[in-house]
């Protein structure tokens, strides 16, 4: 009977989320919908299941975000796993969740995911909706799907952990473009976890002034301590801490971590999580990698907490190499190279030693780039991740003719001459590009805004299909300006601005202030009062482009993107 009344009550633990006897007042983070085959299979769901709810909101919702770090975005909904390294096609677990559940569509909601990836996180963290609701777009306002809550303009605002961090890149139409959750802010600086930056979950940390960053979104917390993500909040434990243990000792471990750049949720509960962190930082920093956290990697990370931020990601910040660095070297020079891969999306710790982990990511970012795979950082490795951030490239020719039209299929990780005629073509369209001849981050970037712009798949890859549309974009007359209207002048003020809902059939002046406005935005359509087929054609490209829903209707928040740009 006693065996029979145990069993019962750790269902009911388990089911019902009331806490078992010694589990410290936490509660496991529910999983509360029936999760994809690849994600049930997945290192990030065991990750999510281990996560342990506190009652503070705010962490809650980090702690869940923070266990999803790593996750990329597969190509199939074969691959909602998170392991596709070169997944490009928006396919997430995130999306997945959505469309089952949000939408009820029997299907995923497969599209950009940086905000349902921000929602899914509200809700395994079992925050209402009220706080936090189940938005797709990254926008702040009253659309039922953008985030409601108050907005805080960059720079009148620093930015609390787990308030939301909005971005408007510089490549991009939108005033609008990508969402994360804010980590902490510090020396100038925030710090957060994004979904779908560079396709997968990341940490980022980026100055509080940066002109990309849009500003800062406050949610309605209701139970929420911001300094619970503090490394201070937490008195530095006497004894080792290991693989099991619970309390304040592990939360000092965890936020620790954290702010020396591993994703480690700060629960209070050791599992198998933060032993994957713990033995990660204790590799990179020339400590035994036991998994426990004894008087030695105490006194490592002591040191390191104390001289100050060691994840800033502006290699700008630190001496450009003139040796050969390797592991075993030590100095500003190894954070310049550290920074630098850093900034190029690989998560690692800017602590100035080249330890194992810095050689790694060498070795990693050399196999990417057809070099030596030894591990050395001389000259080709050096002026190589100088050109993947781009510099030394500024000087160079923006006419496309200086160079060869690409005759193979180029994307991520590509290099030569033909991707500097890529990169000039986007330079001619108002695009502000360095001719590296180097497809990192932001070329892809600024050929999925064309393709967006095209109403092509945004994967970022130069095919037969975008190749064409680029040469296309050479040709005289080519009226697409990425950056604004490179076409004839086009007097939008000449007819009323719409105060009705346009669409197929309608007609009159307000049709001919549509017509006129994607026409100033290089969209090849006639101006004469009659919202025919052609015009519906055109207006959902732009729909397409400015990442709103594409209807073909011109209402108030079609009306809002086309204002904004014109």
């Amino acid at each position: 009977m006693k065996r029979l009344i145990s069993v019962i009550i750790a269902l009911i633990s388990a089911f019902s989320l009331i806490p078992a006897a010694g589990a410290a007042g936490f509660l496991r983070a529910p999983v509360d919908y029936s999760v994809s085959g690849g994600y049930a299979q997945s290192v990030y769901y065991r990750n999510l299941k281990e996560v342990q709810l506190t009652g503070n909101q705010r962490l809650d919702l980090i702690n869940i975000a923070l266990s999803q770090v790593g996750y990329h975005e597969g190509n199939s909904l074969s691959q909602l796993d998170g392991s596709n390294s070169s997944g490009s096609m928006n396919y997430s677990e995130y999306g997945y969740y959505f469309g089952m559940e949000v939408l009820g569509r029997g299907t995923g909601f497969f599209y950009e995911w940086c905000a349902m990836f921000t929602a899914w996180s509200a809700r395994m963290a079992k925050l209402d909706k009220s706080i936090i609701n189940n938005a797709t777009y990254a926008h702040v306002g009253s659309n039922p799907y953008y985030f409601h809550m108050s907005f805080h303009p960059r720079g009148t605002y620093t930015p609390l952990p787990g308030d939301l961090i909005f971005y408007d890149w510089a490549y991009s139409q939108k005033n609008w473009d990508h969402v994360g959750i804010v980590l902490y802010a510090e020396n100038g600086r925030v710090h957060a976890v994004e979904g779908n930056a560079s396709d997968k979950v990341i940490m980022r940390d980026i100055s509080l002034y940066d002109s990309e960053i849009q500003g800062f979104g406050s949610p309605a917390y209701t139970s929420a301590m911001a300094s619970a993500v503090n490394v201070s909040s937490y008195a530095v434990p006497e004894e080792a801490v290991k693989q099991g243990d619970s309390g304040d000792g592990v939360k000092w471990l965890q936020a620790a971590l954290l702010h020396l750049g591993y994703p480690c949720p700060i629960d209070g509960h050791f599992g198998q999580n933060t032993l994957r962190q713990l033995k990660r930082f204790q590799q990179n920093s020339g400590v035994s990698p036991t998994g426990t956290c004894g008087s030695q990697t105490k006194a490592k990370i002591k040191k390191l907490l104390s001289a100050g931020p060691v994840t800033g990601s502006d290699p700008t910040s630190y001496p450009f190499p003139q040796r050969t660095l390797r592991e075993g070297c030590t100095g500003s020079d190894v954070k310049w190279l550290q920074a630098a891969l850093k900034k190029l999306g690989e998560q690692i710790v800017v602590d100035g030693d080249f330890g194992p982990a810095t050689k790694e990511k060498v070795i990693a970012f050399q196999s990417r780039h057809g070099l030596k795979r030894d591990g050395l950082v001389g000259p080709a490795t050096r002026e190589r991740i100088k050109s993947a951030l781009g510099g030394g490239g500024a000087q160079a020719s923006s006419d496309p003719s200086s160079y060869p039209v690409p005759a193979r299929t180029l994307s991520f990780g590509c290099s030569g001459e033909d991707v500097k005629w890529l990169q000039a073509v986007l330079t001619q369209k108002g695009l502000t590009m360095n001719m590296t001849g180097y497809f990192g981050e932001k070329t892809r970037n600024y050929v999925k805004a064309v393709q967006r712009y095209y109403g092509m798949t945004p994967d970022g890859i130069v095919g037969p299909a975008t190749l064409k549309k680029f040469k296309q974009l050479l040709e005289p007359g080519s009226g697409m300006g990425l950056a604004g209207s490179t076409g004839a002048p086009v007097n939008v003020s000449a007819y009323p601005e719409p105060s009705r809902n346009l669409k197929l059939g309608s007609s009159g002046d307000d049709v001919k202030w549509l017509q006129a406005a994607l026409k100033k935005l290089g969209f090849s359509v006639t101006v004469d009062g009659i919202f025919g087929s052609a015009t519906e054609l055109k207006l959902k490209a732009f729909q397409r482009a400015a990442g709103i829903l594409a209807d073909g209707k011109c209402g108030p928040a079609t009306r809002r993107e086309l204002k904004s740009r014109i």
